[in-house]
């Protein structure tokens, strides 16, 4: 995989931060209208936990793509 591409998915990673509580909200809209209102309530109940675990996942994902890439 070209070295550009590498840094590229590392930014969409990076700009995703942010956006963590509002991919958590569609999840919970998703949830609901699957209607699995177990897994909807247990997502509402720990939301802020549950932004901060992505948005970690998230920042790992970028630095590890930002170090694959240069490292290459």
């Amino acid at each position: 995989m070209s070295n550009w591409l590498l840094f590229v998915f590392a930014a969409v990673f990076l700009v995703l931060i942010p956006l963590a509580p509002k991919l958590l909200r569609l999840r919970i809209r998703f949830l609901r209208w699957i209607h699995w209102e177990w897994a909807a309530r247990l997502n509402e109940d720990h939301f802020q936990g549950w932004c901060w675990f992505l948005r970690v996942v998230f920042l790992l994902i970028a630095a590890t793509l930002f170090y694959v890439g240069w490292a290459r």
